[in-house]
């Protein structure tokens, strides 16, 4: 669809070119508009099939537990909200497990399919899900409409295969044989014979019901799967979603009128219609120049004269800009025990746009088998009868699932920032998203500590929890410490009070001798005296380590103040920097 030779997308309410309103809008469709036969044969055997076509406008990580006394298992799904061709928002969960949506981001375009109501019946494991998540639908299968392929999502609640069995039969038989055995009081083979046509008929009835309820399933399966091999053969250019909107881009600037975001070479607002190049002198003055410096007066007038739009990307960067920060400073951590730890204290803070990021769910499970015995003996007048033994086995399964990948960031400086995200983050921010991230990180030769000390997602705002460097620390002697009070009390229970007469002797002047003398309890407890100096190194030690981590503490809130105050800044004029990024987006 065109006007005045330019691209109309779906969301221009303006030709780009003249301004002139759009009578005509560019049409979206969903697979069954596309294919109006597409779910007959399926509500044959599911009359409450139905689909859901639309783009992705937001995604949420969470979890659900299926918690029992031998069980603790846990899933991951996506909470997905999906803004269909007439604005309506539909909102469900889908399996984050699998590889085809491990990568959905926001602005995808799904189709998803239900063959019937589907809840999830497992408990949300975590709190702030709860809040996020407000219904347990659950869409099991789902088509990913990409610009160049679809791909499909199958859960295993939609089966081909057929659990029922003929069991039926069993039962009627066995309750008709007692009856006849006992209420009719028949012998056992009349009651048997009489008992064989119940069974007979039973079986073949049930037989037959289950061969036509298997047929019932293997044939709603097929056209469920022929349903679904059609939507993923619609494409994005079928369904309409190709021109949606214009990608955003670096060079899109502010419009004068409306302030809403536009290309840079748009003559006119495709959301308000006002030209973009407002110029008060005509070109006719202009034409009647007479000479060159003539001309060139009031060009520079015209020049000056003209309003051009704000490059969103100035303005974007300049809000970077403002709250980014990156230093790093030596460090050396003093230890008591062992040699001083030298290295580097990095601080970084970043404001920036999401521009990628990539995300893979990881599923384990795990399965113990444990056997118990009892054993049960019996006497008889207290003689030995016999012993009974029971052995029982239980299986205690768990089951863990966690999100993992890497956030790509627009900066200021022009260079993408690439981290690694913890599963919240991860889990809540799509692309397009502003995410404030602080962090610090201490590398020395023998260790090395990550810690987020800020993290929080502006567009949506969500504040992630957070660590400080100022915790960082280092536990140097202490299997030394162990190895010296052991020895200390070997040696005062291996030695007598006179084996240490020489030592003290050599080691303690006269004076201290003549002291000695005057407290025999003293000296007829000197094989003790490897635990008191023990005691007396603790001390020493304690003291010397406490004043060491004051030390290294003052160091650590020193290099990080910096990041601190930035930090502050940042959250003190949070309301003002997310009115500013909801302007520009």
């Amino acid at each position: 669809m065109q006007h005045c030779q330019n691209t109309v997308y779906a969301t221009d309410l303006h030709c780009c070119d003249c301004g002139e309103a759009l009578e005509q809008k560019r049409q979206m469709h969903t697979v069954e508009e596309l294919s109006p036969d597409l779910l007959v044969d399926v509500k044959n055997y599911a009359p409450q099939a139905s689909t859901v076509t639309g783009v992705v406008k937001s995604m949420f990580y969470y979890k659900r537990r299926y918690k029992t006394n031998n069980d603790n298992m846990l899933y991951g799904y996506w909470w997905l909200e999906v803004e269909d061709k007439d604005g309506i928002i539909h909102e469900f969960s889908v399996d984050a497990e699998k590889d085809v949506i491990a990568n959905l981001q926001k602005g995808n375009v799904i189709t998803a399919f239900q063959e019937t109501p589907l809840t999830l019946n497992y408990r949300i494991a975590d709190g702030n899900a709860r809040r996020v998540v407000k219904n347990d639908r659950f869409m099991p299968v789902v088509i990913v409409h990409f610009a160049d392929q679809q791909y499909r999502s199958w859960d295993k609640t939609i089966s081909r295969n057929y659990t029922g069995g003929t069991i039926l039969w069993l039962v009627l038989s066995v309750i008709t044989f007692l009856i006849m055995l006992f209420a009719a009081k028949l012998e056992f083979l009349p009651a048997l014979l009489a008992s064989l046509p119940v069974a007979i008929g039973v079986f073949m009835a049930e037989h037959n019901y289950h061969k036509k309820a298997k047929a019932k399933q293997e044939a709603k399966y097929d056209a469920i799967l022929a349903a679904t091999d059609v939507m993923l053969s619609t494409t994005l250019n079928q369904l309409g979603y190709n021109m949606l909107a214009r990608t955003p881009s670096k060079s899109d600037v502010i419009c004068i009128s409306c302030q809403q975001r536009i290309s840079q070479d748009a003559a006119h607002c495709y959301c308000c219609g006002a030209k973009q190049h407002v110029e008060a002198i005509a070109e006719k003055e202009q034409s009647l120049a007479k000479d060159d410096e003539q001309a060139i007066s009031i060009q520079k007038a015209l020049e000056s004269s003209i309003t051009k739009p704000t490059s969103i990307a100035e303005l974007e960067h300049a809000i970077m800009d403002e709250y980014s920060l990156a230093y790093e400073n030596d460090y050396v951590h003093k230890n008591v025990w062992a040699r001083n730890e030298k290295g580097t204290i990095r601080h970084r803070a970043v404001l920036g746009k999401v521009l990628e990021k990539e995300q893979s769910a990881h599923a384990n499970e795990t399965r113990q088998t444990v056997t118990t015995t009892e054993t049960t003996t019996t006497y008889r007048g207290g003689t030995y009868v016999g012993s009974d033994v029971k052995e029982r086995v239980e299986v205690y399964r768990n089951r863990s699932t966690t999100l993992k990948g890497e956030i790509m960031l627009e900066t200021a400086s022009g260079e993408p920032f690439i981290f690694k995200a913890g599963e919240d983050l991860l889990g809540s921010v799509d692309i397009g998203d502003w995410v404030y991230y602080a962090y610090s990180s201490v590398d020395t030769k023998r260790y090395y500590k990550y810690y987020r000390e800020y993290a929080v997602n502006v567009s949506k705002d969500i504040t992630y929890d957070n660590s400080s460097v100022r915790s960082f620390g280092m536990v140097h002697g202490f299997n030394r410490m162990v190895l010296l009070g052991l020895t200390s009390i070997g040696l005062a229970w291996y030695f007598d009070a006179q084996d240490f007469y020489p030592l003290v002797n050599t080691l303690v002047p006269d004076v201290g001798i003549d002291l000695l003398n005057d407290y025999p309890q003293v000296v007829e407890h000197l094989d003790g005296l490897p635990v008191a100096v023990f005691i007396v190194l603790s001390v020493v030690t304690g003291v010397w380590g406490f004043i060491y981590s004051q030390i290294n503490g003052s160091r650590l809130k020193r290099s990080v103040k910096k990041l601190e105050s930035m930090i502050t800044k940042f959250s003190k004029q949070f309301g003002k920097v997310s009115e500013q990024i909801n302007k520009l987006n």
